[in-house]
């Protein structure tokens, strides 16, 4: 009763009302009964639109005056700088029933399996209406593995390859798939309609691919008509649906939902319906953006990824509705411009990618580019073209996105300038300076918190990610595996006496909701420096320093408030492999490049140093970069027991390492300034204190 009673008060009495209504309507069957299963062949077009010429003429003109128009010129001319022989090969595969799942999975299906779940090689039931089917059933496990082939995502590079090629296989594959899918997912029944969001990334991505295929000899009537009713199916559920969306989810589902609806509406505007989607997705995409969007550019979701989709569901729209001449309201666009701006803020621009921070689901909702799914700069360069008309990278190897969505590419470079700040409103910051930086987060919940992470931080060294984020590996995995990468103990911060810094609930709710405060925040020309806490536990504080100059990064932990004996672990999680201790108790960090970092602390408290890497028994030493995968990776964990407020000091330093004692000084060099480390007793103090 206690935990229920927290969950109200953090998700607020109207959230807890509706769900309330919502469970009840699904139990008691009402919600099957609103959400009849029919079959197509029963549908008569008439009854839902008018049809004056034949549905291809018409379709056909929609897209023309009210899509994207592609600059397949120019894509031909760059075909080998934007690497587009790769989607020839990914859509050769996918003749082949060859699917790359989750940007990482190399699946090989026998035939076309709608219900199938590679992952744990079982099936959801195909007959069985959506509201009886399980999000986590034991039976056939994550829900996401039956999900990701029916987004249709292979219709990107299927839609890329025929462009380029003009071989009709292509045309062929994306209209028999469409067929086998509606074949083997009657209206309402199965897994695939359990969600509205998978629902509209349908809609978008068989939208895109009939853009492609309209002028093939393989796009007929017949095929028309059974794309016109599946998508008036769709945006019907989806619109239907989309108060769950809006009063349940409240995430990046309500952004895709509304995508969906407003795609449908322009494109499928003979439909009866059309012009309610049309409405309905332009206002609420636009104010779910306004309050999804913190006034500082950061996300409701607290995840990078999740960013990233919301940004290519933001970049889709806007464009579609510059090209219907649905004006938009400024503020809508700043804050797209906004959050835009804050994940350059975080991006190492060498490999565009970004810490792996927050849910990672693997999603990458239109992979119309050969660059690596780690690399934002794709989705980040179509939408800041959209916004703003101008480019944010000069590579014209990112362009391909925005190419596809029929942007203007060759125009001028505005991007804003990388540099440490702290970002208020969402609890983030970024210290940096030439070559390397660091993350840290330091944030009080007002939206629902996804990982017990507080103080965490990530540290790069130009494009190598030495302190890293675990990232999810799955929503549906043990117990053991959720608490380790959602909890505490995979991220870089501090646990005390071995508990999360909030007590986890659910797979997807968190109770006890943490609070932070940051202290100080300053740059000058030779040094960043940052200093915050958080309460996660009771009356012990957690405060983090950080104090990031060229090649060195100094962290210091102080533990207060303590008054009895406590086990505190501090941990490391490295995204490089070669970490090794040395002799004196240090370590060495190998970069990929030949260069060398030292990592070494000034903790006479630690009773024990642990470095795991892959380690099942206790789970330490893993991340996972891409959905459903995990490597092992090395993992620092200090522990010690104390019974007083304690610091702890840890230091990164590039190509240099210094043994340091108890006994003697030691000096650390940061720009032009020597910091002297001096032990006084028991313990070791920084001795400037201009810098601490």
């Amino acid at each position: 009763m206690k935990n229920k009673i927290e969950i109200v008060k953090n998700m607020g009495l109207s959230w807890t009302l509706y769900r309330t209504k919502y469970e009840i309507e699904k139990k008691l069957g009402l919600l099957k009964k609103n959400y009849q299963s029919f079959l197509y062949e029963d549908v008569d077009l008439s009854n839902i639109m008018d049809r004056p010429n034949t549905l291809k003429e018409l379709i056909k003109s929609s897209l023309v005056n009210s899509f994207f128009s592609p600059d397949f010129d120019k894509l031909h001319r760059m075909r080998s700088e934007l690497r587009l022989e790769e989607s020839i090969k990914l859509a050769d595969d996918i003749l082949k029933n060859k699917f790359v799942y989750f940007s990482k999975h190399i699946v090989k299906l026998d035939s076309l399996e709608w219900h199938y779940s590679p992952f744990t090689k079982k099936f959801s039931p195909n007959d069985m209406h959506w509201t009886e089917i399980g999000d986590l059933s034991s039976d056939f496990g994550d829900i996401k593995w039956i999900w990701e082939l029916s987004r249709f995502s292979f219709v990107y590079p299927l839609s890329r390859a025929y462009a380029i090629t003009k071989d009709e296989k292509y045309a062929i594959a994306y209209w028999e798939m469409f067929e086998d899918f509606i074949e083997h997912n009657p209206p309402e029944l199965g897994a695939n309609y359990k969600c509205g969001q998978e629902m509209s990334l349908r809609i978008m991505a068989w939208t895109f691919g009939l853009n492609i295929f309209i002028d093939s000899p393989q796009t007929t009537e017949e095929r028309l008509e059974l794309l016109t009713k599946a998508i008036h199916h769709h945006a019907n559920h989806v619109e239907k649906h989309f108060d769950f969306a809006l009063k349940s989810v409240k995430n990046n589902h309500s952004l895709s939902e509304a995508a969906g609806m407003y795609t449908a509406g322009v494109i499928f505007q003979f439909l009866n319906s059309s012009a309610q989607w049309r409405l309905k997705g332009h206002k609420f995409i636009q104010s779910e953006a306004n309050w999804q969007i913190y006034p500082d550019g950061s996300y409701i979701q607290h995840s990078f990824n999740y960013q990233r989709l919301a940004i290519q569901d933001l970049t889709w729209f806007l464009k579609l509705a510059q090209l219907n001449n649905d004006n938009c309201s400024p503020s809508f666009v700043a804050k797209f411009k906004k959050t835009i701006e804050f994940m350059y803020q975080f991006q190492e621009p060498s490999t565009g990618r970004v810490p792996n921070y927050g849910m990672n689901d693997g999603a990458y909702i239109h992979p119309l580019t050969s660059k690596e799914y780690l690399d934002h700069r794709p989705a980040l360069q179509a939408a800041w073209l959209t916004v703003t008309g101008e480019r944010l990278y000069e590579e014209n190897d990112v362009d391909e996105i925005a190419l596809w969505l029929g942007l203007q590419t060759t125009i001028e470079l505005n991007n804003p300038t990388k540099k440490s700040a702290f970002f208020t409103k969402g609890g983030y910051g970024v210290l940096r300076n030439q070559k390397q930086f660091a993350m840290v987060r330091c944030a009080s919940y007002k939206h629902r918190p996804v990982q017990a992470d507080m103080l965490h931080v990530d540290f790069w060294d130009g494009e190598y990610n030495i302190l890293a984020d675990a990232g999810t590996f799955s929503y549906n995995t043990s117990l053991k595996e959720s608490l380790y990468f959602n909890g505490t103990a995979s991220h870089n911060t501090l646990m005390i006496n071995g508990k999360d810094q909030m007590k986890k609930a659910s797979r997807f709710i968190w109770l006890n909701w943490t609070k932070s405060k940051m202290l100080s925040f300053q740059q000058t020309d030779l040094y960043s420096l940052f200093e915050g806490e958080h309460y996660g536990y009771g009356d012990i504080t957690h405060r983090r320093g950080l104090i990031q100059a060229k090649d060195t990064l100094i962290i210091i932990d102080d533990v207060i408030g303590i008054d009895r004996e406590t086990n505190v672990s501090l941990s490391w999680l490295f995204g490089i492999e070669n970490v090794q201790e040395t002799s004196h108790g240090e370590l060495l960090l190998r970069l990929p490049d030949g260069h060398e970092w030292t990592m070494y602390s000034l903790n006479q408290q630690t009773k024990s140093f642990l470095l795991e890497c892959g380690s099942e028994n206790p789970i330490a030493g893993w991340q996972s970069l891409y959905y459903g995968h995990k490597r092992p990776m090395p993992q620092l964990i200090a522990n010690s027991t104390v019974s007083e407020s304690t610091r702890y000091i840890t230091i990164l330093q590039k190509n240099k390492k210094k043994e340091v004692t108890n006994s003697s000084e030691s000096t650390i060099e940061i720009g032009n300034k020597t910091i002297v480390l001096k032990p006084i007793g028991e313990k070791t103090i920084f001795v400037d204190r201009e810098l601490w």
